[in-house]
C-alpha cells in the first residue's frame, strides 16, 4: 500500500511539475509557510548554528534575515528535486554547465582514478545524480541507507536514473578494492556530523570546534588517489541553476601531511559558505558531537 501511495505522489508530481509549474510554486509558497511560521521547522537549530558562526560578525537581525533567506533556498532545493524526477535527461542538463569542462575531462581521463569530496552547499541532490551525464568516467556514490525499505528503493532508482552507481557506505573499502582497476570517480560527502568519532580530525571551523570524516582521506592515501573538490555554485538569473566547479585539493595525497587533505577542504567549504551563507545546510545539526573533543 504503502509503496502504491507513493508512486501515486510521484506521478502527480511530475505532471504538475510539467504541465502546471505554477500550482507546483503555489505548493511550495504554501510550504514555506508552514515550515516557516507554523512548523517552525528546525528553526532554533539554524538560528543557533547562524549565531555560533556569524555572531561576531552580524547581529540577530541579519541573522534571522540569512535564515529566511534558508527557508527560501531549502524550497529552492525541493523545487530542483521535482525537476529532477519529471524531466529528461536532455533538459535537466541544460540546467547545470561543467567549468572548464575540457581541462577537467582532460585531467580526469588521465587518472587511476579520482576522489571527489563535495558538500551541502547547493543542491547536493541534483548535482551528483546529473553529474555522470557530464564525464566519461564511471561515477560511484557511497550512502547511507534509508531505513525503510520501500523509500530507500524508491530513492535508489531516482538517483541512479542517469548513472550515478550507489553502494552502501560500509562496502566503501571493498568497492574501491573491486574497480581498482577502473577509472572511476568517487564523490564523498564530507560536512556531517560524524556518527563515530574515533579517528575523526578536529579543527575550527567558522570558529567552532568541528570534527571532520577523513574516509576519503585515508582511502585517497591508502589508494594514491587524487582528491578534487566540487563547487556547486547557485546561479540567480535564466534557465541555469548550478555552475560545477573542480578545484584540486592534492594530486599527491601520499605526500599530504596527515589531516592536510580534510583541512583543505574545510577551508574551501568554509570560504564558500562565508561568501552566500544561505545556500549551506544550516539545519544540520553538524556541531552535535563537538562537545566530545
Amino acid at each position: 500500500m504503502k509503496n502504491i501511495t507513493i508512486h501515486i505522489i510521484l506521478f502527480i508530481i511530475r505532471n504538475l511539475t510539467r504541465s502546471a509549474p505554477f500550482l507546483i510554486d503555489i505548493l511550495l509558497w504554501k510550504t514555506k509557510l508552514f515550515l516557516k511560521y507554523i512548523l517552525r521547522y528546525r528553526s532554533k537549530v539554524i538560528f543557533t548554528n547562524l549565531k555560533r558562526s556569524f555572531g561576531n560578525q552580524y547581529d540577530d537581525k541579519q541573522i534571522q534575515k540569512i535564515q529566511n533567506e534558508n527557508y527560501d533556498v531549502l524550497l529552492r532545493y525541493i523545487r530542483e528535486t521535482f525537476y529532477i524526477i519529471s524531466h529528461d535527461l536532455q533538459t535537466l542538463k541544460s540546467k547545470i554547465k561543467l567549468g572548464e569542462s575540457e581541462k577537467w575531462l582532460s585531467f580526469l581521463s588521465a587518472q587511476k582514478s579520482t576522489i571527489v569530496t563535495a558538500s551541502h552547499y547547493g543542491n547536493w541532490e541534483m548535482n551528483m545524480v546529473l553529474l555522470p551525464a557530464f564525464i566519461q568516467q564511471r561515477v560511484v556514490a557511497f550512502y547511507k541507507p534509508i531505513s525503510d525499505k520501500t523509500v530507500d528503493h524508491i530513492m535508489l532508482k531516482i538517483r541512479s536514473a542517469h548513472g550515478l552507481e550507489l553502494h552502501p557506505i560500509e562496502q566503501t573499502a571493498r568497492i574501491m578494492t573491486k574497480y581498482k582497476a577502473e577509472n572511476v570517480l568517487y564523490i564523498f560527502i564530507g560536512d556531517q556530523s560524524p556518527l563515530n568519532m574515533n579517528g575523526v580530525y578536529w579543527n575550527t571551523f567558522l570558529h567552532q570546534d568541528t570534527p571532520w570524516l577523513t574516509g576519503a582521506e585515508k582511502l585517497a592515501k591508502k589508494f594514491n588517489y587524487p582528491v578534487l573538490y566540487l563547487k556547486q555554485v547557485p546561479q540567480s538569473e535564466g534557465t541555469l541553476s548550478y555552475i560545477l566547479h573542480f578545484q584540486s585539493i592534492t594530486e599527491h595525497p601520499e605526500l599530504e601531511a596527515p589531516g592536510a587533505i580534510t583541512e583543505k577542504y574545510s577551508r574551501i567549504l568554509e570560504k564558500e559558505i562565508i561568501n552566500k551563507p544561505a545556500f549551506w545546510l544550516w539545519s544540520h545539526k553538524r556541531w552535535k558531537r563537538a562537545h566530545l573533543k
